[in-house]
């Protein structure tokens, strides 16, 4: 069984303060540190558990510039066998082109795969629509929000989806086929500092993005970034405990909470 995944270096930008600069032409992202795409590392913790029971080969690509060298040692030292770096200096935002060129580079190359696995969306952008772009482009079977594989037999992969309203689906898709993988599907394994080092002894392939750009085409384009309004700060009431219970009454009852 030979899994390709696709992660992505992304901002770890949860607890940071993003400055807008260019006049809102771009994010000041030079001291605000990076990680792998969470939803990422839950594709990479399947993939490698699949192969470690049926046997095959984990090979993560990614594409960024050469930082992004990060994500595919990281990879490897969670089982990944070997890591493909599609390099750019560019930032590309639009899901179109990023499966454009996945496509394209699959193409190319005549790499050769059982299943492709991305996480569901990415941290930064959340357009969740890369796995389905390729997929079509590409002519296989698609499925999202996958939170659980069963079985790869007889040319098949069983798995489960989450649906909406808490409901659950249990399908079978031929192979070879494209999965995006929910965020708890499994316990990505911990990777020391040291694992990561010896993880850049393993080769890894650089390409670059120029070379997979014949079926490129661009449909989103970022016209400005904009802080999102202010809404009305809360309200703070003072006084006696008493006087207080009385007011959230009123508030509650003027917003018809209770009568």
């Amino acid at each position: 069984m030979n899994i390709l995944v696709f992660a992505k270096r992304v901002a770890a930008a949860q607890e940071e303060e993003l400055r807008i600069v260019n006049d809102g032409q771009g994010v000041d992202l030079a001291k605000v540190p990076f990680k792998m795409n969470d939803w990422d590392n839950y594709a990479i913790e399947e993939a490698v558990r699949i192969v470690e029971k049926t046997g095959g080969a984990v090979t993560a690509v990614s594409i960024g510039d050469a930082e992004s060298d990060d994500v595919l040692r990281r990879a490897i030292a969670m089982g990944a066998k070997d890591g493909f770096l599609i390099e750019t200096s560019e930032t590309i935002h639009d899901p179109n082109e990023r499966a454009s060129v996945i496509s394209d580079f699959l193409k190319k190359e005549s790499t050769p795969f059982d299943a492709i696995f991305t996480g569901v969306q990415s941290e930064d952008d959340q357009f969740a629509s890369v796995g389905g772009i390729l997929a079509a482009r590409l002519g296989l079977p698609y499925a999202s929000m996958i939170i659980g594989i069963d079985s790869f037999e007889n040319g098949q992969v069983t798995a489960r989806r989450e649906l909406e309203g808490g409901l659950r689906e249990r399908i079978k898709l031929t192979l070879p086929c494209v999965l995006s993988i929910q965020s708890g599907i499994n316990e990505p394994r911990y990777v020391s500092i040291m694992g990561v080092r010896k993880a850049s002894k393993v080769d890894r392939k650089i390409f670059p993005m120029n070379n997979y750009q014949e079926n490129f085409s661009n449909m989103i384009e970022i016209i400005k970034w904009v802080y999102p309004e202010k809404k009305a700060g809360a309200t703070m009431l003072t006084g006696e405990l008493s006087n207080i219970c009385k007011d959230v009454l009123g508030i509650l009852k003027e917003n018809g909470v209770c009568q």
